[in-house]
């Protein structure tokens, strides 16, 4: 029931990009005529910092102004890019001390305590990974679902790289959605369908 809930809220967000249902429509995407929601600097920063205080979804829209679908959605794209990409910290400048010479060991020495290996870090995403026929899958679908609205051969062929490119790229960030709520598949295509589409028209 919980995954029935996801994957209507996720199918709701995808409309915000200007998906509508192709349940209904038949092959293909058809873009909505409502303009595209851009978040601006100060929300994302209001929203970084609401997020790191622990703020529900809700109580973030209300204090954005605006919509829980799009916070979700949001949260889900910066969780995304932690995910694929932390950054290597910087060496350290500081001159490393010479290491001071360590006493002659005693004889007897008392048994040293092996120490408790550290829990393991999202144990559940782990066995969650997606196999590379899924991950192809869902690649072709969102490249058909661009396809479908493309009617110019001469356009298609010339960017046919960058659109594979850019949904690839997509549902890498996108894909552990599908694999903890598998009825969202067909929404995060359609999301990144969208976004390729988006950039062959820039």
């Amino acid at each position: 029931m919980q995954n029935n809930n996801f994957a209507e809220t996720l199918a709701s967000v995808a409309s915000e990009f200007g998906v509508e249902d192709t349940a209904k429509h038949g092959r293909g995407i058809k873009p909505s005529k409502r303009p595209y929601f851009r978040w601006t600097d100060e929300q994302l920063e209001q929203l970084a910092t609401l997020r790191d205080e622990g703020k529900s979804a809700n109580e973030i829209a209300e204090a954005l102004g605006v919509s829980s679908d799009k916070v979700i959605t949001k949260l889900a794209a910066m969780a995304a890019r932690q995910r694929t990409g932390s950054k290597t910290p910087e060496p350290s400048t500081e001159p490393v001390p010479e290491a001071e010479a360590e006493p002659e060991q005693k004889a007897e020495t008392e048994p040293s305590v092996e120490a408790e290996p550290e829990p393991e870090l999202n144990p559940v995403s782990q066995d969650l990974n997606p196999t590379d026929v899924d991950l192809d899958r869902m690649i072709f679908t969102a490249f058909d679902n661009v396809v479908g609205k493309v009617d110019d051969f001469v356009t298609m062929s010339g960017c046919w790289r960058k659109v594979l490119t850019t949904i690839e790229k997509q549902l890498n960030e996108l894909a552990y959605l599908v694999w903890e709520h598998p009825n969202t598949e067909e929404s995060v295509c359609q999301i990144a369908a969208i976004v390729a589409y988006d950039e062959i028209r820039a």
